[in-house]
C-alpha cells in the first residue's frame, strides 16, 4: 500500500514540483485549511505537508488528530514561526528553497516505516 500524504498549499508551481518528485507516494492537496480537514476527516493519510501560511490548520491537527505527523514548509522561514510550528506538533520545518532529494529525505525521515 502506498504512503498517503495530504499537502496543504496552494501555489500551483511548488505544488507541480512536489507531484513530480514525490510520485513515490500518494499525494492528496488542499488548497485551503478547510478543504484539509475535511480530507483529515474522511481519509487516512500517513504524513501531512502544510504551507506555514496554514499553521492555524496545525491546532486543530494536534486536538482531533494527534497522531498524525506534520511537516510544514516556509516561503520566509524565522524563529518565531519555526517555534511556532513545533509547538504545535510539526516534527519538520523547513523553507520552500530545498532541492528535489533534500525533500524526499525530509519525507522518507518522517513518515511511518512501510
Amino acid at each position: 500500500m502506498k504512503v498517503r500524504i495530504l499537502i496543504i498549499d496552494n501555489e500551483p508551481r511548488w505544488l507541480d514540483f512536489v507531484k513530480s518528485d514525490l510520485h513515490k507516494f500518494e499525494i492528496v492537496v488542499a488548497p485551503d485549511t478547510k478543504t484539509a480537514l475535511a480530507e483529515l476527516k474522511k481519509d487516512k493519510f500517513d504524513l501531512v505537508i502544510a504551507s506555514s501560511s496554514n499553521l492555524e490548520v496545525l491546532k486543530t491537527i494536534s486536538e482531533k488528530y494527534s497522531s498524525k505527523r506534520v511537516v510544514v514548509t516556509t516561503v520566509r522561514p524565522s524563529t518565531q514561526e519555526a517555534r511556532d510550528a513545533y509547538r504545535l506538533g510539526a516534527l519538520r520545518y523547513f523553507p520552500k528553497s530545498f532541492s528535489p532529494k533534500d525533500l524526499f529525505n525530509h519525507v522518507k525521515d518522517v513518515i511511518p516505516n512501510k
